[in-house]
């Protein structure tokens, strides 16, 4: 008996957050329709959805390749043991990841480990500023390196969207009372005391 999530789903779901977050920087951090109070303020919030994008389609990566055999609490689980430590997810994954963007996201995920997926408030950011100035001109303050930090988790997400797209099927009213009749882990359903 398979629980649920299987691995196919939780992957998906990864990919998914990683498609909407590129989205939300690229609508924030490229249109003129949303205000900030300032500009550094709004390319700190929207460096921290490409942060995020970044782990999410790692993690999504992780768990369609090397979590097949997972799923349930278990695989749930072992994907939050990750946190936000995207050089060690991407160490667990590298293999499965295209030849062709391995070596800038390698690059990426070494710069984000130094950058806190916690610089979303001003009080932060100034004092983040202040303390590493150099790091912050040489990767969130620099066009250049968001905008290809941008192509790269979408091409990460294009390579993988594929392979995914082969995974969906219409499934039979047996397969599906099958499914229905799992056990489903639900994180944040209380348990009957």
């Amino acid at each position: 008996m398979r629980n649920y999530p299987s691995h196919i789903e939780v992957a998906d779901h990864f990919y998914n957050d990683s498609l909407d977050l590129l989205n939300r920087f690229n609508y924030l951090f490229n249109g003129d329709s949303i205000m900030f109070s300032s500009i550094k303020s709004r390319r700190m919030k929207c460096y921290v959805d490409l942060r995020m994008a970044m782990e999410s389609i790692l993690k999504a990566y992780t768990v369609y390749y090397c979590h097949a055999d997972l799923s349930g609490e278990k695989l749930v689980r072992q994907v939050e043991s990750y946190r936000h430590h995207v050089e060690k997810i991407i160490a667990i994954c590298m293999e499965h990841l295209p030849s062709d963007e391995l070596k800038p996201c390698e690059i990426f995920c070494d710069k984000l480990k130094d950058l806190p997926v916690g610089l979303r408030y001003r009080l932060d950011v100034m004092d983040f500023i202040n303390s590493n100035e150099s790091l912050y001109y040489s990767t969130i303050g620099n066009d250049s390196w968001i905008d290809t930090l941008y192509e790269n988790i979408k091409n990460l997400a294009q390579y993988l969207g594929v392979v995914l797209s082969k995974e969906s099927k219409i499934v039979s009213g047996e397969e599906l009372w099958e499914i229905f009749k799992q056990p489903k882990y639900q994180k944040y359903k209380k348990k009957d005391r």
